[in-house]
């Protein structure tokens, strides 16, 4: 019985926790910013203003002789705390939400996707992508387009997107189609940049840039769309 007495006093009795130890950080050095460059995720301050903007632009010739171009381009700025995006098109016309724009990614989940599809001959097909630090200059007579909306060019040939999970522009050519825009669905971010030509002496040039300020991507260049293009989603896009 005083054995059984004794043995639940030391049951009821709390057991002291001994303060935690940090030998194990006693080694630890801080980590350069080169360094966190390097690491997976984006490091900004909290509060941290910042900007991203996508330019596509699609320059093209056909085998009759007329020559185009056609521009969207996509900004977004976060400042102080708060984020908005601004939409902007190369060509007036008019709203259509009839009209979608199909973005197969063949599978792909996040990068970048570009592809050729060439019948015929004497023809010049390029998809292009450049990146650097800076903010892109405001489209000439651009066309601001709202969230969730559809715009068909005035000559009928382009069909401009900003509907929920396709993000871009297809413009269809007399033979054949050219297509930029960005897929990201299920939160990841994918840039797609298509090219189809059928006949002769055409040539279309797709191209792309992404221009950023107030981050640091460091050696994460490559996955800076995907994240960023995710982070519509906060605003209701």
């Amino acid at each position: 019985m005083k054995f059984s007495i004794v043995l639940l006093i030391g049951l009821a009795t709390p057991v002291m926790a001994e303060p935690p130890t940090l030998f194990a950080l006693q080694s630890s050095q801080v980590l350069s910013d080169i360094e966190l460059d390097s690491m997976k995720g984006k490091f900004t301050d909290n509060g941290q203003d910042y900007y991203f903007g996508l330019q596509m632009q699609t320059q093209f010739i056909q085998d009759n002789g007329v020559q185009d171009q056609v521009s969207m381009q996509v900004e977004f700025i976060g400042i102080n705390s708060q984020a908005s995006v601004v939409i902007s098109v190369s060509e007036a016309g008019q709203i259509d939400n009839s009209q979608s724009l199909v973005l197969d990614t063949l599978g792909q989940s996040v990068g970048l996707q570009q592809r050729i599809q060439i019948a015929g001959e004497t023809n010049l097909a390029v998809n292009d992508l450049t990146m650097s630090q800076g903010r892109l200059d405001s489209l000439t007579n651009g066309v601001n387009l709202s969230l969730g909306t559809s715009l068909i060019s005035s000559n009928g040939t382009s069909v401009f997107s900003a509907n929920t999970g396709s993000l871009g522009y297809q413009v269809n050519l007399a033979s054949g189609q050219a297509t930029q825009g960005v897929n990201y669905g299920q939160g990841n971010g994918q840039l797609l940049q298509s090219i189809a030509i059928e006949g002769i002496n055409h040539g279309v040039i797709n191209q792309s840039t992404i221009r950023y300020d107030g981050m640091s991507v460091g050696t994460l260049s490559s996955s800076l769309l995907g994240r960023q293009i995710s982070d519509l989603r906060t605003i209701g896009f």
